[in-house]
């Protein structure tokens, strides 16, 4: 539901209270009365009744039942506002809890986040709760358990108490604790249950405990002489000295011990004790330099386990820009063309967490393009980067240009602040500039149509490529004006001539878009469905037939 109709719906539910209000003299429909009254097709009167029965508190216990049932309905806003209804009335609608259990881990962020309230308020206990969670978190696929970890990691301190015990049984504690590794420092009242799961006989079970220690930081200090201990575990070692380094506490011995293992053939547990002796000695400028060229140099490495590790290290090492700047240079400039790929999907896989140093990247003349081709590869995730990808624009570098151009396209409608910039970069002197702005408009799509006219006169260009671009990307902004059509499906249907797979690709897939304006392309876009020898190619353009048939 838009914001714009849940306000409505607001408006009418209000309006039906005033409306069904008699000053004085109207006395407020019993229980039972409400109860029918959730049957109503009226969706707002539905939510009134609900709301009236929630506010009844323990007196709406025999709605109960029904409630419970309305936490599978379709709509997300009754789901929500049943599970609210349900917390008010309280310890009477524990018979609730399997369902809002289940509903932990709904599509909708208010449901989740009214299940976890209502059964904060309700208080079924730990377990009833926990075997149920623990239900859920087996039975479900990726992207439940994912919203079930959210919701309850959001919940912060409400949670803590849930999450405790969680972690004290043993069914429950694999996934408790990957939820109090979201949640980190707030979540220091489980460090004595976490420390003791450290003795846990499953290996999987005891590195979720030593993460956890090691997103709640410093206030799990009282853990430090078990993970010492673990530092001797074939298994174990290598999340314990992790744990060690965020938490910063180490004995000398312990010390000496990740100095030895930095020295380690296996690149991972090098990586991280590494990390862990900058991170005690933040001071020592040859220890990070060390660090981050041995970090860096793993970029580069066929196994993506270390790639990802030595890229989430470095995020968190965040060392001095003096330092980091050369070694990150001369490794990107020295590096094949796979292991410069394999480097920036390693740090673009980091999403959010890298996002502030790429941005301070985008401020230095150069990093920018680097820092913008990792940016690319995020996509719709680098939408905070918008103003500083704008800023660096103004590059004087036209691959840069195109580089950031080219971020901003893969960030796609979030993107829209940039279109007036990038609308301006059309007339560049550097044609692939232009190409690159023609691409990033088109794949903001109609938040850019203020940039039509700018697109329009590009294709009357000489450069037979520009007048593709702009026509493709006229059709991905204004698709549905016939004026629009008119211009672009000539140039996009010659596009199918072209010997560039791609150029043909895209040039399909507009023309499916703008539907039966493009009737004329319907004999060449048969040919390629059935005979261009790119599979792709012949995939779009059966797809874009049918786009087209369908508005005949």
């Amino acid at each position: 539901m838009t914001p714009y109709r849940h306000w409505l719906l607001i408006l009418a539910t209000v309006a039906a209270l005033y409306a069904s209000a008699s000053p004085l003299s109207a006395a407020p429909p019993c229980a039972t009365e409400l109860t029918k009254q959730l049957d109503s097709s009226d969706l707002s009167a539905r939510i009134e009744a609900i709301d009236l029965l929630g506010e009844r508190g323990e007196e709406a216990a025999a709605a109960v039942p029904r409630l419970a049932d309305l936490l599978q309905d379709q709509s997300p806003l009754v789901r929500a506002h049943a599970a609210r209804a349900l917390g008010r009335i309280g310890a009477p609608a524990k018979s609730a809890t399997e369902r809002l259990v289940v509903l932990v881990g709904d599509d909708d962020a208010h449901v989740r986040r009214a299940a976890i309230r209502a059964l904060r308020d309700i208080r079924p206990g730990a377990e009833r709760v926990v075997p149920l969670f623990v239900k859920l978190m087996k039975g479900a696929d990726d992207s439940v358990r994912i919203h079930a970890m959210d919701a309850v990691a959001e919940s912060g301190n409400e949670a803590m108490p849930f999450l405790v015990e969680a972690v004290k049984d043993d069914a429950a504690a694999y996934w408790a604790c990957l939820v109090i590794s979201e949640i980190g420092a707030e979540a220091e009242e489980a460090v004595p249950a976490l420390t003791e799961r450290l003795k846990d006989r499953r290996p999987e079970v005891r590195r979720e405990a030593i993460l956890a220690l090691a997103a709640i930081g410093k206030a799990a200090a009282p853990a430090v002489s078990q993970l010492v201990e673990a530092l001797d575990h074939p298994v174990d070692r290598i999340p314990a000295t992790y744990a060690l380094g965020a938490i910063g506490q180490a004995p000398p011995s312990a010390q000496i011990a990740i100095e030895k293992n930095a020295e380690s053939d296996d690149a991972l547990l090098a990586d991280v004790s590494l990390l862990t002796l900058a991170q005690f000695r933040p001071d020592d400028k040859d220890l990070m330099r060390k660090a981050v060229e041995k970090l860096v140099q793993d970029l580069k490495s066929d196994e993506a386990r270390i790639r990802e590790a030595a890229a989430q290290a470095l995020v968190e090492l965040d060392p001095d820009p003096e330092i980091a700047r050369p070694i990150f240079a001369k490794a990107m400039d020295t590096a094949g063309p796979d292991s410069l790929d394999a480097m920036m999907d390693a740090l673009a896989g980091l999403g959010g967490k890298a996002i502030p140093r790429l941005i301070k990247a985008l401020g230095i003349e150069q990093t920018r393009a680097r820092a913008a081709a990792i940016l690319e590869r995020m996509g719709p995730a680098a939408k905070e980067a918008v103003p500083a990808l704008i800023a660096a624009l103004g590059d004087k570098n036209p691959e840069t240009r195109s580089e950031v151009l080219l971020a901003l396209g893969a960030i796609g409608p979030e993107a829209a602040p940039a279109a007036p910039a990038i609308a301006e970069l059309l007339t560049d002197g550097t044609m692939k500039v232009r190409y690159a702005a023609c691409y990033a408009l088109g794949q903001i799509g109609l938040a850019a149509a203020k940039s039509a006219p700018q697109l329009a006169c590009c294709l009357g260009d000489g450069d037979e490529f520009l007048c593709m671009a702009s026509a493709w990307a006229l059709a991905k902004i204004d698709s549905q004006s016939p004026e629009t059509a008119a211009k672009v499906a000539p140039v996009l249907i010659k596009a199918l001539d072209t010997p560039d797979a791609m150029t043909r690709l895209h040039a399909a897939e507009a023309l499916g878009q703008l539907g039966a304006p493009a009737r004329a392309a319907i004999g060449k876009l048969e040919q390629l469905a059935k005979e261009d020898p790119n599979d792709d190619v012949r995939e779009v353009a059966a797809e874009s037939l049918k786009a087209i048939a369908a508005q005949k």
